[in-house]
């Protein structure tokens, strides 16, 4: 037999993205559904909005009611928060009251922004006038690779409102996270093309939202620059590329991520 060359082979050392350690792979507890008018009201009393309108008792001693609760045998199991009588929320974890501080208001700022293609077709309904589908890639606050999925609706009447639905998504799955957001504008905020371009009004849909978004509040605005590019498929009426960007206030609970240490180093 021939001689064997023995080549150096050396370890080497390769760079990675930073990721917070996952403590376990375990099952995401059900936020429940605690979604009514109560989870409609404003964010922070004195600031942006009030969490509850009137939480003048103390501790909630006062009200011991739940959103939803069935009573199995001689046991009631609740699902929602406490509330109060008039219906606000009485849990300053989930609504808090107040101004928030300079830190906290700093971590409630949410910027993101995408880029990706976009469809004008027409609705599914005999009352919808067109959708808009949009999808891109981009990056966002507290998600470094993220995607976006958005679709508008502009009604055959025109005195009714475009209404919007959206979520984006972290590429980073070990977060387990997604941000649901609801949209509305009046139909004359268009470009010149009349598609839909600016949202005054962005609100978190919780029933989308998951890992860092669970139970949160927003405000905030959307827009959109469209650029089209002349041609579209059949049953298309528009296509082309879409810039989406995005200025919002956030507050969440912060409590269920699957991420270790995240809500120790705040």
């Amino acid at each position: 037999m021939g001689r064997r060359n023995r080549r150096g082979l050396k370890p080497s050392l390769e760079t990675v993205e930073r990721r917070e350690l996952l403590s376990g792979i375990t099952a995401v507890m059900s936020s429940g559904s605690p979604h009514s008018g109560a989870r409609g009201v404003p964010l922070f009393a004195g600031g942006s909005g009030s969490g509850s309108g009137s939480t003048g008792s103390s501790g909630g001693s006062s009200s011991s009611s739940f959103g939803a609760s069935i009573t199995l045998g001689s046991s009631t199991l609740n699902q929602g928060p406490v509330l109060n009588p008039d219906g606000s929320i009485n849990n300053m974890a989930l609504a808090p009251t107040g101004t928030p501080k300079p830190g906290e208001l700093r971590r409630e700022q949410f910027k993101a922004r995408f880029v990706g293609p976009y469809s004008i077709v027409p609705g599914r309904t005999t009352t919808q006038a067109t959708q808009t589908l949009i999808q891109g890639a981009g990056t966002s606050t507290t998600m470094l690779h993220s995607d976006v999925q958005i679709r508008i609706v502009k009604p055959i009447d025109p005195s009714l409102p475009f209404g919007a639905v959206g979520t984006i998504f972290d590429r980073n799955i070990n977060t387990n996270s997604a941000l649901g957001f609801d949209l509305s504008a009046p139909q004359q905020y268009v470009d010149r093309g009349g598609r839909p371009n600016h949202f005054p009004a962005f609100t978190i849909d919780v029933n989308a939202s998951a890992g860092l978004y669970v139970e949160a509040y927003a405000q905030g605005t959307l827009n959109v620059r469209y650029i089209p590019n002349g041609r579209h498929k059949p049953g298309v009426l528009s296509q082309g590329t879409a810039i989406v960007t995005i200025h919002a206030q956030i507050y969440a609970p912060n409590a269920s991520l699957l991420l270790r240490n995240v809500n120790l180093n705040p």
